[in-house]
């Protein structure tokens, strides 16, 4: 068996997933590669699975990387599916999870070529945090202090052209950071803790540690969302979470599309993704 681990040759920071993954792999007798979705001269066919792990540039080339997830799709297995990288690429599944129950970090969603009423932002958040809908490593995620209009209609003005999420700062994540609670084939396999991270910085994982019942309890119910969309077991799911001042958790983001899965802390994890995979 082979799988093309689908990095990127423009990465912001080092993928330290790959090598614990292509470890597993070949312990699982699979031959595992990593593989840079740019490069033209790879024959995609040649591998019974291709994973994507790190495309973190493919938000300044979205169209051109939409059309690869096409052509990779048309000759091998893509994983996750083509389906649900689609309904996650845009952030605004938020709100979809938000109308199906499921507790969210409040946000508005500014879309394309609008400006948002920041002084009623700032009235019901106090300190903001502003990200594009698509966005990826922590692109174009700043954070804002309370009543700085100037700073968020300039970092606004410089993502008019798409979607965009404004959210409240929380204060959970100074304190504590989120916690990103990873599912394998749709089990949990560990929780990892990340500390605030804005566009330009490169700080990561903070190290593994146990979730709370209620972190726990919300994160099952988000994966449980996803398979009600038909998507079937996700290699990977990660469900990142920070608590309200109330001390309730909130879901931040879902990645099941390019997240760190934190195997450096983790390498039973990176054991049992190559076992699943292997099982597919």
């Amino acid at each position: 068996m082979r799988i093309a681990l689908v990095t990127s040759n423009e990465l912001p920071r080092a993928d330290h997933d790959l090598a614990p993954l292509q470890a597993a792999c070949a312990a699982e007798g699979v031959t595992a590669v990593a593989c840079c979705w740019e490069d033209e001269a790879i024959d995609w066919a040649q591998f019974d699975t291709a994973l994507i792990r790190s495309t973190w540039n493919y938000v300044a080339r979205f169209s051109e990387f939409e059309s690869w997830l096409d052509r990779v799709q048309a000759r091998t297995t893509l994983l996750n599916p083509l389906g649900a990288l689609r309904w996650n690429m845009h952030k605004g599944y938020l709100l979809e999870l938000k109308r199906a129950g499921i507790p969210i970090v409040p946000t508005e969603l500014v879309e394309q070529g609008v400006d948002c009423d920041w002084i009623r932002a700032f009235e019901r958040w106090g300190e903001l945090v502003l990200k594009p809908a698509i966005s990826a490593a922590s692109f174009g995620t700043v954070r804002v202090a309370r009543h700085d209009r100037a700073r968020a209609k300039e970092h606004r003005a410089e993502f008019l052209g798409r979607d965009f999420l404004v959210q409240p700062l929380l204060g959970d994540v100074l304190r504590q950071g989120e916690r990103n609670l990873l599912f394998l084939g749709g089990q949990y396999a560990h929780t990892t803790r990340k500390a605030a991270r804005w566009s330009g910085d490169h700080h990561g994982v903070c190290g593994c540690i146990e979730p709370t019942k209620a972190e726990r309890a919300v994160a099952e119910e988000v994966i449980a969302y996803t398979r009600s969309l038909g998507f079937g077991e996700l290699a990977y799911a990660r469900v990142d979470l920070a608590n309200d001042e109330d001390g309730k958790p909130l879901l931040m983001e879902l990645e099941i599309f390019e997240p760190s899965l934190g195997f450096e802390y983790a390498p039973a994890s990176a054991r049992q993704l190559a076992a699943w995979l292997k099982r597919q």
